[in-house]
């Protein structure tokens, strides 16, 4: 059914304006007809229709001949309010009079009062027309906006189409206006049903519980606030698909282009997490189990350890120094296998209470809890660092002791040159270095952010197969286990430092660990991996 047509109808004389509105409402009942003796009268009828107290008013129909202003002053102030509301001029002035002038004017249209009714059907026509013809061209400008809206967001229909993730816009009354097939594919209701459908109606269907509703007009109200200083929010929401299966979707929403200051609606992104998030937890609970498994296996196997060690120390006494020898280097490594275990098994976990702490210190207190035989250790730089000391000592004492295991023979390098040339003591000892990286300038309020720092010996250098080095269980010393380099990794990275190894400048191995913020005032907190 097509909207109704409100008329003002202007006219001085009271019986011929109750003859116009009987006879337009009569030859066609879609027509409202109100009526003003004058043009005072007609403008404050129109103003309060403007102004949305009333049903606003789609054609003006008045004589000419008014008092007070004549029915050209009227179509000039109504046209200052609306410059495209139909404006009929009726009159009973003869055409020579006021024709010329009318017409210049821009009124919609002009018509002679006849004697009788049938110039009233004509009357009727003109103001459907002319009300037919207003309507169609709101409607196509509207379009126009409407595409050029979504063009600025959208870009190419087409291209959309093609993207794996799931758009779609709500209008300001949170209907469905347009959407891509990714986003109407879960649903039983297909694209062309769902676009024109209340969003609260996919609450009613089952979908979503109320509690979207709520989010949206939270995070849709903040992002309106004129305090909020972001363009888009993120939250997420339970999603019921027709088989049963709760899903997860991650959400982002956007405000569309406001419309004279007013909201016109929202576009969003949807990207179902479900999977990932289930991915996270089976993770969570294998590091769990791996933990716990280490843990046990540690356990059991250190008892019947230390059962052997203590008769091994109680028959040492006279029994052939050679084999005591291999029986406790065999069991010192079972129990360095078992350390790295268990370290190996809770790299993976979350790191505990950061703080600020001394690099220096943690160094020289790993260096000291490392057999390092007659190796030495330098450190050129005492910078703070933030994280958890307990596990960069573990991270140092993981690089001290692939030195040591690596570079026990000490190659001919150049500090073992300088020593012999000056008739040094020290000319085969290794010496491991730990030292900052270079600065770059920094930023005013930027905090203390150092570059990073380095650890670097003077052993045989890295060997050639330098991508497995991080690699689980890679090794290149007969009495390694692999893990030292895996577990240094795993701890730069839960702490979000990134560790490369290179060549040193005396040709040993160095590590460099970069990507370090140290807050100007860090607190305690913890992070996971």
């Amino acid at each position: 059914m097509s909207p109704g047509i409100r008329v003002l109808s202007v006219d001085d004389d009271p019986q011929l304006r109750e003859l116009t509105a009987t006879v337009l409402e009569r030859r066609n009942d879609q027509i409202d007809v109100t009526t003003a003796a004058n043009g005072r009268d007609a403008l404050a009828v129109f103003d309060g229709a403007s102004d949305g107290t009333d049903r606003p008013i789609d054609c003006v129909v008045s004589d000419y001949e008014l008092p007070g202003m004549d029915g050209l002053e009227l179509f000039a102030a109504i046209r200052e309010r609306d410059p495209a509301v139909p404006f009929v001029l009726f009159t009973g002035t003869a055409p020579d009079e006021i024709a010329s002038e009318a017409i210049s004017a821009g009124v919609t249209d002009y018509l002679r009062k006849g004697s009788g009714t049938a110039q009233y059907t004509v009357l009727a026509n003109r103001i459907e027309n002319a009300v037919a013809k207003r309507r169609a061209e709101r409607a196509r400008r509207e379009s126009e906006r409407q595409l050029e809206r979504y063009q600025a967001l959208v870009e190419n229909d087409r291209i959309l189409e093609l993207v794996p993730t799931a758009l779609f816009t709500l209008d300001a009354d949170a209907v469905i206006n347009w959407c891509n097939d990714e986003f109407a594919d879960p649903f039983v209701e297909g694209r062309t049903e769902l676009i024109g459908t209340p969003f609260p109606d996919l609450i009613d269907r089952g979908y979503y519980d109320g509690q979207v509703t709520t989010k949206y007009v939270e995070e849709v109200r903040d992002l309106l606030s004129s305090t909020a200083d972001r363009e888009r929010a993120k939250y997420q929401v339970r999603f019921q698909s027709p088989d049963g299966e709760e899903r997860i979707h991650d959400v982002h929403t956007r405000l569309l282009p406001l419309e004279n200051g007013e909201f016109t609606g929202t576009v969003h992104a949807i990207r179902d997490v479900t999977r990932r998030r289930r991915y996270r937890r089976e993770l969570e609970r294998q590091n769990e189990r791996l933990s716990e498994f280490a843990s046990l296996v540690s356990h059991d196997l250190r008892n019947p350890l230390n059962v052997a060690q203590g008769h091994l120390d109680f028959i040492a006494e006279g029994a052939d120094d050679r084999h005591v020898e291999k029986l406790q280097r065999s069991l010192a490594r079972i129990e360095e296998l078992i350390d790295g275990l268990l370290q190996l098994a809770r790299q993976g976990k979350a790191i505990g209470d950061e703080e600020r702490f001394s690099l220096a210190d943690t160094a020289q207190a790993a260096w000291a809890t490392v057999d390092t035989g007659d190796a030495r250790l330098e450190i050129e730089t005492d910078p703070m660092l933030y994280g958890d000391e307990t596990r960069v000592r573990s991270l140092l004492e993981n690089l001290f002791r692939n030195a040591v295991e690596h570079g026990s023979t000490s190659p001919d390098s150049r500090p073992r040159q300088d020593a012999v040339e000056h008739g040094g003591d020290d000319a085969d000892r290794l010496t491991v270095t730990v030292g900052p990286l270079e600065r770059e300038p920094q930023s005013a309020g930027s905090g203390d952010r150092p570059d990073g720092f380095y650890v670097e010996d003077t052993g045989p250098g890295l060997p050639a197969d330098r991508e497995s080095l991080f690699e689980f269980g890679h090794t290149t010393a007969a009495e390694g286990t692999g893990f030292g380099l895996a577990i240094v990794e795993g701890i730069a990275e839960a702490h979000g430092w990134t560790v490369a190894a290179c060549d040193g400048d005396d040709g040993g191995a160095r590590f460099e660990f970069r990507d370090i913020t140290v807050p100007t005032g860090g607190t305690t907190s913890a992070r996971s991996t």
